[in-house]
């Protein structure tokens, strides 16, 4: 039912604004107080079209966004060819032409995505995190704060590592049960919720505060380069290092709420201990390090090296990345048929089309009149750093109540905040990292499915959905407080005017 909902009202939403296009004549929308254009409406159509199929899930994500690029392009061919509009005299070029719309595939932006899952495939497929995991595991005192410690730490390190989330907490979690059997704790105690979240806040979260440690970094990176452009509003290039300065305070603030929660508010009552060899037998099973896991570790070493000094080389960070997958490549780490199975396709298209889309957001007049229409309302808000942040923060924490997909509920976000960012002189980059890194929370058993798979990962025993939605409540009062200390930090880079 909720997919035919989709399909109509998406098809009623076309037809309603087509007509507005080409029948209707509404002056004063935009600062200089000529009329929105009719490709402006055929475009604000198809937006709220888009919005809506991915809020009913009508259809899969990168079908609605090839869809809506398909309709704008014929439709703009049909324009032409009724002198509805003409080209651009300067350029030639008609306004929803194949190069804007995709024009994302030819940046930086895609390719360092595309890179971020591959790069994942190659080093999951080496064997060398789990070594890496062990090593640290065994380091810290056999006792329960010894295992957080060690638990934080592991993933921690391994943030950086690998951009796969799902690599890096698959691998920890099934530590984290063994631990937590190994202690003799009772199922669904608070040690064994501690020691759980201590690898997947630091391992799943963390990883956000490096561009090669997640996925979602990368996508962050593209929609502050490239959805700015679209907005009109200030956005920014990252390096490898200038990324993790922008994220630094956040991270180190969720590592201290990490600790709090799982060392001392999750600690269990009485002495827990377990075995001074637990960890020095499993490494021992695995035997002499293999010659792919070396390889592995040189190629990883020596890209994270050329990352961290960026500002010194000046080499692009997805190049970097993609020197190391054919250098995978090459020593048979990474299969052909990998770039084929491991990288999703349909997300990549997806974000590329959306990028796409943003881009007419602002020359078509309406980041301008959504600007006009909500600066009254919310110039108090955008006003005050720590009101604005808040605001973002909990409206996102709301939204996502409502809205299952994440990249929809970044898109709902940045249509209500996003033309607001110009005139406050706020970086596109507050925005969107403050709203994604609220929208990760799993405060319900279908807000984040990534959440879910996790504790059936580690069996379900010690830990179910019950007690890890505790984690959730407070991870999100650890965001706000990492984002509100961000605030010094953001304006000294220059993100707050």
């Amino acid at each position: 039912m909720k997919k035919k909902i989709g399909m109509i009202g998406s098809l009623a939403i076309v037809v309603i604004f087509y007509l507005m296009a080409f029948t209707l004549d509404i002056p004063g929308w935009d600062p200089t107080g000529e009329k929105l254009s009719s490709a402006s409406f055929i475009y604000a159509g198809v937006f709220l079209a888009v919005i809506l199929l991915l809020l009913t899930q009508a259809m899969p994500d990168w079908v609605v966004v090839m869809l809506a690029a398909a309709v704008l392009i014929l439709t703009d061919a049909l324009c032409l060819k009724a002198g509805v509009w003409t080209p651009n005299a300067e350029t030639g070029q008609s306004v929803f032409t194949t190069g804007g719309l995709f024009g994302a595939f030819s940046g930086s932006t895609v390719w360092l995505i595309i890179m971020v899952f591959a790069l994942s495939a190659g080093i999951s497929n080496s064997g060398l995190l789990n070594r890496i995991a062990l090593k640290l595991l065994s380091i810290f005192p056999p006792t329960y704060t010894g295992a957080v410690f060690a638990m934080m730490l592991t993933g921690t390190v391994l943030s950086p590592l690998i951009p796969s989330v799902n690599a890096k907490v698959n691998i920890l979690i099934p530590f984290a049960t063994s631990t937590t059997e190994e202690m003799k704790m009772e199922p669904r105690s608070k040690g064994a919720l501690g020691l759980f979240s201590a690898c997947y806040l630091p391992a799943y979260l963390g990883g956000n505060a490096f561009l090669s440690g997640s996925v979602y970094a990368s996508v962050i990176c593209g929609f502050v380069t490239e959805y700015a452009k679209g907005l009109g509003a200030e956005g920014a290039t990252f390096s490898w290092g200038s990324w993790f300065a922008a994220a630094c305070i956040w991270f180190v603030v969720l590592l201290i709420g990490t600790y709090i929660w799982c060392a001392i508010i999750c600690r269990p009552k009485g002495k827990v201990e377990f075995s001074k060899d637990f960890y020095k037998e499993r490494i021992k099973e695995l035997g002499p390090m293999q010659k792919k896991e070396k390889i592995a570790a040189a190629i990883l070493i020596g890209a994270l090296i050329l990352w961290s000094t960026g500002s010194i080389h000046g080499m692009d960070t997805g190049m970097i990345g993609w020197l190391a997958i054919c250098i995978m490549c090459l020593t048979g780490l990474l299969a052909p048929m990998d770039i084929g199975a491991k990288v999703p396709w349909g997300l990549i298209i997806f974000i590329g089309v959306l990028l796409g889309m943003a881009g007419f957001m602002n020359t078509l007049g309406w980041s301008a009149a959504i600007a006009g229409v909500l600066r009254p309302i919310l110039a108090p808000v955008v006003g005050s750093k720590i009101a604005f942040i808040l605001v973002v923060c909990i409206f996102t924490y709301l939204l996502r109540f409502v809205i299952i997909e994440q990249n929809t509920a970044l898109v709902v976000v940045m249509a209500v905040f996003g033309g607001l960012m110009a005139a406050a002189h706020i970086n596109l980059y507050v925005l969107i990292f403050v709203e994604f890194m609220a929208s990760m929370t799993w405060s319900t058993t279908y807000m984040n499915p990534f959440s879910m798979a996790t504790l059936n990962v580690a069996g379900g025993k010690y830990v179910t959905y019950k007690e890890f939605q505790k984690t959730s409540f407070f991870y999100m009062l650890i965001n706000i407080v990492g984002c509100l200390a961000s605030i010094p930090l953001w304006s000294a880079l220059g993100f707050f005017g």
